[in-house]
């Protein structure tokens, strides 16, 4: 394991393998926001020294995801979700009536309903591309986002690692593929970042976005967006706040700060998530994206090959490894995978979930090791082999129990 799991209490309580909805946090994170709800609580987080602190907490935050991947400080801007970046670049570009904006069918909702709901706002076309089955290439995914692509195409919105078939797409190549054509790309690095090494200048990305909260193990409320130096003028953000001000008067004059990435920036982060956060990038930069992935992808290995075994087992990751992750996903038989979660929480705690209402996915994350993948494949075996266990909620009931706002 790359994280020593004795740092993460909930690897004694359950096999949590949901990291790509929200992971867990280590004990040192836990403690971090802790020391620091308290500090503020007890002196005050407005009184000088203290809101020093949360100052230094902020620039830490945005120095550190700024080394993660490999871009400029001036180019990072602290955000709360991934979700802001998706919805500035869709909507702050000018696109418009004869333009055409590329999505494809691997997307989560973060960029599937904020790409339709600007083309309500602006005009725009959209193209989604679609893989229809698990068995695309790099090569063979490149090919595809060039046939969709016509003169009217500006930009394309992608998930660096899509949310419901684990699949990496081949993101350095998509993009000179993209900028050969005159158009601009957004990356969703939401269940790439803390997962995946990367770095902007070598994908060479125009926009990024990605959380704090999923597989950098850091408390939810906190994000980042990356926009490449020339292109801050040109985007513009959805709502402006004093990052946004070089300077104005009670007169009504006013210099916007247009060429700053602190445009993109709301105020008042949370102390604590701060803190948390700024831990759990420590650790990340610890152990190295490298190590880290390999780990991922490793142990995402072990649990295709277990599956591969498994009678009534249907796995809908992409098998190629150019295109693979430490996300898996499957299906058990004919069986509703919503019932399949609930049995594996009931009879093991084991922690999955469900995607697109059709396949169970497992996240194979930094703190997991080899025996979080063998207790589940033997979970899993029992259900292919035998069937649900009596008792086991119906899927409307267990989705009814777990209904919520979904990331």
């Amino acid at each position: 394991m790359v994280y020593e799991r004795s740092t993460f209490p909930i690897t004694a309580e359950r096999i949590y393998l949901n990291t790509g909805w929200s992971g867990p946090s280590s004990v040192a994170v836990v403690e971090a926001m802790r020391i620091r709800a308290e500090r503020e609580a007890y002196f005050g987080p407005t009184s000088p020294d203290v809101r020093n602190e949360k100052a230094t907490l902020v620039r830490g935050v945005r120095e550190r995801v700024a080394r993660l991947i490999g871009a400029s400080l001036d180019e990072v801007a602290l955000t709360y979700t991934t979700s802001e970046g998706m919805n500035t670049v869709l909507r702050g570009l000018g696109l418009g009536a004869g333009d055409d904006v590329v999505i494809c069918n691997l997307e989560h909702n973060a960029v599937m309903v904020p790409t339709y709901y600007a083309r309500l706002r602006e005009g725009f076309s959209v193209n989604v591309v679609r893989f229809p089955s698990t068995d695309e290439s790099a090569q063979s995914m490149v090919e595809t986002f060039e046939q969709a692509m016509t003169p009217a195409t500006k930009l394309l919105v992608l998930s660096h690692v899509s949310w419901n078939r684990g699949t990496r797409l081949p993101m350095r190549e998509i993009i000179a593929m993209a900028h050969a054509r005159g158009a601009l790309v957004c990356v969703d690095a939401a269940q790439s970042a803390g997962h995946i090494a990367f770095d902007v200048r070598d994908m060479d990305c125009d926009f990024l976005a990605l959380p704090g909260h999923k597989w950098l193990l850091g408390p939810d409320g906190a994000a980042c967006f990356y926009v490449r130096q020339d292109l801050i003028e040109r985007l513009q953000p959805l709502a402006v706040v004093h990052g946004a001000n070089r300077n104005y008067d009670y007169k009504g004059n006013f210099e916007y700060a247009n060429d700053s990435i602190h445009k993109f920036e709301m105020t008042t982060h949370s102390g604590s998530v701060l803190a948390g956060l700024t831990v759990a990038l420590d650790t990340a930069a610890g152990a190295g994206a490298s190590v880290i992935e390999a780990h991922c992808v490793g142990l995402a290995d072990r649990f295709v090959a277990g599956l591969t075994s498994m009678p009534n087992i249907r796995i809908t990751t992409p098998l190629d490894r150019s295109v693979r992750s430490g996300i898996v996903t499957f299906q058990i038989g004919e069986h509703n995978p919503h019932q399949v979660a609930a049995a594996l929480w009931a009879s093991d705690k084991i922690v999955v979930r469900v995607c697109n209402d059709a396949r169970l996915r497992a996240c194979l994350a930094a703190y997991n090791d080899e025996s979080d993948v063998d207790s589940t494949l033997a979970a899993i075996e029992r259900i292919a082999r035998h069937g649900l266990p009596d008792g086991t909620p119906t899927a409307e009931a267990w989705t009814a129990s777990m209904r919520d706002a979904e990331d």
